[in-house]
C-alpha cells in the first residue's frame, strides 16, 4: 500500500504541475483553445444535422456534407409523446388518444416513447408548443438548448479551469451524435436546471436547492442531491421536498399508468444482479464522496456536481450504457476531476476504437473518479480517516451536516486552484 501510494502521490503531483502551467497559459493561447474547440464542434456536428429540418447543400460551401436524412430516435419518440401530451394532459401515460404516425410506430412503441417522470414530459411538451411557433420545430427547441449548456459551460470553463474545455470537447464526435442527431431531450433539459443552480449557488443558494430538486424531479439521475437535507433551511428542505412530492409521487394519485415508467424502466437492460453490484459500487462511491464533502470542505458548487454522480453511476453500471455517467460529468468541475473523468473515458474508445468499445468508457472514468477520491482522501491524512473509522457515529453524523463538533480538515485546493 506504502508504494502504491507513493507512485500515486507522484501522479497527483504531476497533475497539479500540468494545472499549474496551464492556468499560467496567456489569454491568446486560451482563446485560440476555446476558438478551435468551438470550429471542430460545429464542423463534427453540422453531418448530425438532419436533412428533414436543414438542408445544408443551400449554403454556399456546404453541398458536400453528407447529413443524416431524417430525425433521430429520441425526437421521434419523445416528439410524439410531446404532441400526445398537448392533445390531452390525462393522457400521458397511456396515450391511448393520440395516434402515431407510421415513422413513429415504426421507431417505437407507444410504451417506449419518453417513458419519463411528467415534469419531463411537461417541458417537452412546452419545447414541441415553442418549437411550432416559432417555426423551429421540437428538434430546433432542443438544440437550441444543448447549444444554451454548451456555452454556459464553457463560460465557467473560462472562469475555473480554462483547459478543460478543449480537454472534453475537441473530442466531440459521440456527444455531437446524442445532443445533435439522437437528442437526449430530456437529458439536455436536465442538465440546463443543474446549470442554473450551479450558476445560483454562489448568490441564491437556496434558490440552487430547489433547482435541484426539479432536475430530480425531471431525471433521476440527480437524487444523489437529496443527501444534502439535512443541511438546507427548514424553509428550503420543505420546498425541496415539496417538488420531489409533486413531481415523483403525486402523479400516481393524478395520470392513470404513472408506474409504468419505474417498471419500464427497470426491465429494460440489466437484472438483479446487475442491480445489486452497481448498488454496492455507487453505494461505496457515496459514501466516500459524502465523506470527502465534509473533511474537504466542499462548497454548494462541488455538491451540486458530485451530487450527480453516485445515482448516475448507478444507471450506467445496472444497463452498461457509458452515457448515464458520463452526460453528467460533462458539467463543470472547478476542481477539474469529474471532468478529466470523462474525457478519460470518452479518450479511450477514440483512440483504440478496434479495441475498446464504447461502453469501455465507463469504467475508465470509474477509475479515475476512484483515483482522484483516494487522492483527496490522502490529502485529508490516513490518521485523520482512520480515526473517523473508529468513531462511525460521529462520523455519520458529521456527514449528514448534524454536528459541529468536529471540523473539516479544510479546504482541500488542488495547486493553482481559482475560487
Amino acid at each position: 500500500m506504502p508504494a502504491i501510494l507513493a507512485f500515486c502521490r507522484r501522479l497527483w503531483d504531476a497533475a497539479a504541475a500540468a494545472d499549474r502551467r496551464l492556468l499560467a497559459a496567456p489569454s491568446w493561447v486560451r482563446r485560440l483553445g476555446f476558438t478551435l474547440t468551438a470550429v471542430v464542434m460545429i464542423g463534427v456536428s453540422l453531418p448530425n444535422v438532419p436533412k428533414a429540418w436543414l438542408d445544408l447543400g443551400r449554403w454556399p460551401g456546404l453541398g458536400g456534407i453528407e447529413q443524416r436524412p431524417g430525425f433521430g430516435p429520441d425526437t421521434i419518440g419523445d416528439g410524439f409523446t410531446a404532441r400526445a401530451v398537448l392533445h390531452d394532459p390525462s393522457d400521458m401515460y397511456t396515450k391511448a388518444r393520440t395516434e402515431q404516425t407510421p415513422l413513429e410506430a415504426a421507431t417505437w412503441s407507444k410504451e417506449a416513447s419518453a417513458p419519463y417522470p411528467p415534469a419531463a414530459l411537461l417541458a417537452e411538451a412546452g419545447a414541441y408548443a415553442l418549437g411550432e411557433r416559432l417555426g423551429v420545430g421540437f428538434y430546433g427547441v432542443i438544440l437550441a438548448l444543448a447549444c444554451v449548456f454548451l456555452v454556459a459551460s464553457a463560460r465557467r470553463f473560462w472562469q475555473t479551469r480554462w483547459y478543460l474545455f478543449p480537454l472534453l470537447y475537441l473530442n466531440f464526435s459521440y456527444f455531437s451524435e446524442r445532443f445533435v442527431y439522437v437528442q437526449d431531450n430530456t437529458y439536455l433539459i436536465m442538465l440546463a436546471v443543474v446549470m442554473m443552480a450551479l450558476y445560483a449557488a454562489r448568490r441564491a443558494p437556496d434558490a440552487a436547492h430547489v433547482l435541484m430538486a426539479l432536475a430530480i424531479a425531471i431525471k433521476l439521475s440527480p437524487l444523489y442531491y437529496a443527501k444534502n437535507l439535512p443541511a438546507m433551511r427548514r424553509a428550503t428542505a420543505a420546498a425541496f421536498l415539496g417538488v420531489l412530492l409533486l413531481g415523483l409521487v403525486a402523479p400516481y394519485f393524478v395520470w392513470e399508468n404513472y408506474l409504468y415508467i419505474y417498471r419500464y424502466g427497470s426491465e429494460l437492460k440489466g437484472d438483479w444482479n446487475d442491480a445489486i453490484g452497481a448498488l454496492v459500487v455507487a453505494a461505496t462511491f457515496g459514501l466516500v464522496i459524502a465523506y470527502v464533502d465534509v473533511r474537504a470542505g466542499f462548497d454548494l458548487e462541488d455538491r451540486i456536481g458530485w451530487g450527480l454522480v453516485p445515482f448516475a453511476m448507478f444507471l450506467g453500471l445496472k444497463m452498461n450504457v457509458a452515457r448515464h455517467l458520463l452526460v453528467l460529468l460533462l458539467v463543470p468541475d472547478k476542481r477539474a476531476l469529474r471532468n478529466v473523468a470523462a474525457a478519460a473515458g470518452l479518450a479511450v474508445p477514440a483512440l483504440l476504437p478496434s479495441i475498446a468499445r464504447f461502453n469501455a468508457a465507463l469504467p475508465v472514468a470509474l477509475v479515475v473518479l476512484a483515483f482522484g477520491l483516494l487522492g483527496y482522501l490522502d490529502r485529508i491524512g490516513w490518521a485523520t480517516v482512520q480515526d473517523d473509522l473508529r468513531h462511525p457515529g460521529r462520523t455519520l453524523r458529521l456527514m449528514m451536516g448534524r454536528s459541529g463538533g468536529a471540523a473539516p480538515a479544510g479546504p482541500l485546493v488542488a495547486a493553482g486552484q481559482r475560487p
